[in-house]
Protein backbone atom coordinates (compact mmCIF):
# COMPACT_ATOMS: atom_id res chain seq x y z
CA UNK A 1 0.00 0.00 0.00
CA UNK A 2 1.42 3.34 -1.08
CA UNK A 3 1.04 6.32 1.19
CA UNK A 4 0.47 9.72 -0.28
CA UNK A 5 2.58 12.69 0.68
CA UNK A 6 -0.38 14.17 2.59
CA UNK A 7 -0.65 11.05 4.71
CA UNK A 8 3.11 11.08 5.40
CA UNK A 9 2.94 14.78 6.32
CA UNK A 10 -0.03 14.12 8.66
CA UNK A 11 1.97 11.32 10.32
CA UNK A 12 4.92 13.70 10.90
CA UNK A 13 2.66 16.31 12.48
CA UNK A 14 1.02 13.66 14.69
CA UNK A 15 4.45 12.41 15.82
CA UNK A 16 5.56 15.93 16.73
CA UNK A 17 2.50 16.36 18.93
CA UNK A 18 2.93 13.01 20.74
CA UNK A 19 4.90 12.66 23.95
CA UNK A 20 7.33 10.29 22.26
CA UNK A 21 8.79 13.07 20.16
CA UNK A 22 9.08 15.55 23.06
CA UNK A 23 12.39 15.77 24.90
CA UNK A 24 12.52 14.05 28.32
CA UNK A 25 12.89 16.15 31.45
CA UNK A 26 16.29 15.68 33.04
CA UNK A 27 17.50 16.15 36.56
CA UNK A 28 20.95 17.50 37.17
CA UNK A 29 23.23 15.50 39.51
CA UNK A 30 23.27 18.43 41.94
CA UNK A 31 19.45 18.58 42.10
CA UNK A 32 19.35 14.80 42.63
CA UNK A 33 21.77 15.14 45.58
CA UNK A 34 19.53 17.82 47.16
CA UNK A 35 16.40 15.71 46.75
CA UNK A 36 18.05 12.61 48.25
CA UNK A 37 19.45 14.64 51.15
CA UNK A 38 16.00 16.11 51.87
CA UNK A 39 14.46 12.61 51.73
CA UNK A 40 16.89 11.47 54.43
CA UNK A 41 16.95 14.55 56.65
CA UNK A 42 13.25 15.51 56.78
CA UNK A 43 11.96 12.23 58.34
CA UNK A 44 14.76 12.24 60.92
CA UNK A 45 14.03 15.87 61.80
CA UNK A 46 10.32 15.10 62.21
CA UNK A 47 11.03 12.12 64.48
CA UNK A 48 13.44 14.15 66.64
CA UNK A 49 10.90 16.98 66.88
CA UNK A 50 8.21 14.51 67.99
CA UNK A 51 10.54 13.05 70.64
CA UNK A 52 11.25 16.55 71.94
CA UNK A 53 7.58 17.61 71.88
CA UNK A 54 5.76 14.48 73.09
CA UNK A 55 5.73 13.62 76.80
CA UNK A 56 7.35 10.36 77.92
CA UNK A 57 5.09 7.34 77.91
CA UNK A 58 5.29 4.62 80.53
CA UNK A 59 3.47 1.36 80.31
CA UNK A 60 1.45 0.68 83.42
CA UNK A 61 2.38 -1.99 85.92
CA UNK A 62 -0.05 -4.74 86.84
CA UNK A 63 -0.44 -5.68 90.47
CA UNK A 64 0.13 -9.32 89.82
CA UNK A 65 1.59 -12.55 91.11
CA UNK A 66 2.68 -15.24 88.68
CA UNK A 67 3.53 -18.73 89.92
CA UNK A 68 3.97 -22.15 88.35
CA UNK A 69 2.74 -25.58 89.39
CA UNK A 70 3.33 -29.11 88.17
CA UNK A 71 6.84 -28.45 86.86
CA UNK A 72 9.53 -31.12 86.95
CA UNK A 73 12.46 -30.58 89.34
CA UNK A 74 15.58 -28.74 88.13
CA UNK A 75 17.57 -31.99 87.97
CA UNK A 76 15.15 -33.17 85.26
CA UNK A 77 16.67 -30.67 82.81
CA UNK A 78 20.25 -31.81 83.44
CA UNK A 79 19.66 -34.90 81.27
CA UNK A 80 19.67 -34.69 77.48
CA UNK A 81 16.14 -33.94 76.29
CA UNK A 82 15.79 -37.20 74.36
CA UNK A 83 16.69 -39.19 77.53
CA UNK A 84 14.08 -37.45 79.72
CA UNK A 85 11.06 -39.31 80.94
CA UNK A 86 7.95 -37.70 79.36
CA UNK A 87 6.42 -35.18 81.74
CA UNK A 88 2.86 -34.02 81.17
CA UNK A 89 1.29 -30.96 82.67
CA UNK A 90 2.69 -27.79 84.07
CA UNK A 91 0.56 -24.77 84.80
CA UNK A 92 1.02 -21.02 85.00
CA UNK A 93 -1.07 -19.34 87.69
CA UNK A 94 -1.82 -15.63 87.23
CA UNK A 95 -3.27 -13.81 90.22
CA UNK A 96 -4.84 -10.37 89.92
CA UNK A 97 -3.98 -8.50 93.15
CA UNK A 98 -5.58 -5.21 92.08
CA UNK A 99 -9.08 -3.75 92.41
CA UNK A 100 -9.52 -3.69 88.61
CA UNK A 101 -10.56 -6.35 86.12
CA UNK A 102 -8.07 -7.16 83.37
CA UNK A 103 -9.16 -7.77 79.80
CA UNK A 104 -7.45 -8.49 76.46
CA UNK A 105 -4.83 -10.74 78.03
CA UNK A 106 -1.65 -11.66 76.22
CA UNK A 107 0.51 -14.00 78.29
CA UNK A 108 3.98 -15.03 77.14
CA UNK A 109 6.34 -17.65 78.47
CA UNK A 110 10.03 -17.94 77.57
CA UNK A 111 9.59 -14.92 75.22
CA UNK A 112 8.48 -17.11 72.30
CA UNK A 113 5.31 -18.88 73.41
CA UNK A 114 2.09 -17.00 74.02
CA UNK A 115 -1.60 -17.32 74.59
CA UNK A 116 -4.27 -14.67 74.00
CA UNK A 117 -7.26 -14.88 76.29
CA UNK A 118 -10.38 -12.76 75.90
CA UNK A 119 -11.93 -13.93 79.18
CA UNK A 120 -11.08 -11.28 81.80
CA UNK A 121 -9.39 -11.93 85.11
CA UNK A 122 -11.61 -10.39 87.75
CA UNK A 123 -10.20 -8.26 90.56
CA UNK A 124 -8.68 -10.28 93.42
CA UNK A 125 -9.01 -13.56 91.56
CA UNK A 126 -6.70 -15.97 89.79
CA UNK A 127 -6.66 -17.91 86.58
CA UNK A 128 -4.77 -21.08 85.72
CA UNK A 129 -3.29 -21.65 82.25
CA UNK A 130 -1.97 -25.02 81.11
CA UNK A 131 1.54 -24.56 79.73
CA UNK A 132 0.86 -26.89 76.80
CA UNK A 133 -1.70 -24.35 75.50
CA UNK A 134 1.04 -21.78 74.81
CA UNK A 135 2.05 -21.66 71.14
CA UNK A 136 4.93 -20.00 69.28
CA UNK A 137 4.73 -18.31 65.86
CA UNK A 138 5.31 -21.56 63.98
CA UNK A 139 2.51 -23.34 65.84
CA UNK A 140 4.72 -25.43 68.12
CA UNK A 141 3.33 -25.96 71.60
CA UNK A 142 5.28 -25.36 74.80
CA UNK A 143 6.36 -28.64 76.37
CA UNK A 144 7.93 -28.86 79.82
CA UNK A 145 9.75 -31.98 78.65
CA UNK A 146 11.85 -29.93 76.22
CA UNK A 147 11.62 -26.38 77.63
CA UNK A 148 12.37 -25.29 81.15
CA UNK A 149 10.12 -22.43 82.23
CA UNK A 150 12.45 -19.43 82.48
CA UNK A 151 10.30 -16.29 82.09
CA UNK A 152 6.70 -15.08 82.00
CA UNK A 153 5.12 -11.79 80.99
CA UNK A 154 1.49 -10.70 81.01
CA UNK A 155 -0.02 -7.81 79.06
CA UNK A 156 -3.54 -6.70 79.91
CA UNK A 157 -5.92 -3.81 79.42
CA UNK A 158 -7.34 -2.14 82.50
CA UNK A 159 -10.74 -0.37 82.78
CA UNK A 160 -8.95 2.96 82.29
CA UNK A 161 -8.26 1.68 78.71
CA UNK A 162 -4.49 1.72 79.23
CA UNK A 163 -2.22 -1.26 78.71
CA UNK A 164 -0.17 -2.59 81.58
CA UNK A 165 2.34 -5.37 82.00
CA UNK A 166 4.08 -7.52 84.56
CA UNK A 167 7.13 -9.71 84.01
CA UNK A 168 9.13 -12.17 86.05
CA UNK A 169 11.73 -14.87 85.59
CA UNK A 170 11.75 -18.36 87.03
CA UNK A 171 14.63 -20.05 88.80
CA UNK A 172 14.04 -23.69 89.77
CA UNK A 173 10.32 -23.19 89.24
CA UNK A 174 10.10 -20.19 91.58
CA UNK A 175 9.25 -16.67 90.31
CA UNK A 176 11.90 -13.94 90.67
CA UNK A 177 11.12 -10.31 89.87
CA UNK A 178 13.30 -8.82 87.17
CA UNK A 179 14.96 -5.41 87.23
CA UNK A 180 12.45 -3.99 84.73
CA UNK A 181 9.56 -4.78 87.09
CA UNK A 182 11.40 -3.43 90.12
CA UNK A 183 12.06 -0.13 88.31
CA UNK A 184 8.42 0.07 87.17
CA UNK A 185 7.25 -0.44 90.77
CA UNK A 186 9.57 2.36 91.91
CA UNK A 187 8.19 4.70 89.17
CA UNK A 188 4.61 3.86 90.15
CA UNK A 189 5.37 4.48 93.82
CA UNK A 190 7.05 7.83 93.00
CA UNK A 191 4.04 8.89 90.90
CA UNK A 192 1.68 8.21 93.79
CA UNK A 193 3.79 10.19 96.29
Amino acid sequence: MNRTSAEIETGKIANQQSSIAKPMATLSPNALRWILAAMCIIPVAIILALFAYMPPVYEGLLECKITAAGLPPAIYYEEEYYDRIPHEGGQLIVENLSDQDWTHLNIQVNKHYQIIDKVPIKAHSMKVFDLDRFVNRTGARFSVQYNELSAARIYARRPTRDRATYACEFENGEPVEIEETIKAKARAKAAVN
